[in-house]
C-alpha cells in the first residue's frame, strides 16, 4: 500500500511539473509578424531538459524525504511502523506527518533556488 502511495505521489508531482512548464512556457507570438513563425510554437529540447530536472528533483525530494523519516524513526523511542499501522496511535502520524511537511519545505526551498 505505501509502495503504491509513494508511486502515485511521484506520477501526480511529474505530471503537474510537465503541465507546469507547458502552460507557463513564454511563447513570443507578439514579437514576430504574422505568418513568419517558422518553427514551433513550444520547444520541445526545453521541455524535455525542464521534465528531465523536474524528474531528478522529484526522484532526490523523495529520497530525501525517506532519509529524513527514518532519522526520525530512529530518534524516536518506539517503532513509528508499528504505532501507526497496528496501534492506530494518531499522535505518531500527526508527529510523522509534521516532520514530513516540514522536510518538504526545506527541500523544496533548497531546491527552488
Amino acid at each position: 500500500m505505501a509502495k503504491q502511495i509513494v508511486f502515485t505521489t511521484f506520477i501526480l508531482a511529474t505530471v503537474a511539473i510537465a503541465a507546469f512548464v507547458l502552460f507557463t512556457h513564454n511563447a513570443n507570438a507578439q514579437a514576430d509578424p504574422i505568418g513568419s513563425i517558422d518553427g514551433p510554437m513550444v520547444d520541445f529540447k526545453v521541455l524535455g531538459g525542464f521534465i528531465v530536472e523536474g524528474v531528478v528533483f522529484s526522484i532526490v525530494g523523495l529520497i530525501i524525504l525517506m532519509v529524513g523519516y527514518k532519522v526520525f524513526d530512529m530518534a524516536t523511542p518506539y517503532d513509528l511502523n508499528r504505532q501507526i499501522a497496528e496501534e492506530n496511535n494518531t499522535a505518531a502520524g500527526i508527529a510523522v506527518a509534521g516532520v514530513l511537511v516540514s522536510l518538504g519545505i526545506i527541500v523544496a526551498a533548497a531546491m527552488g533556488g
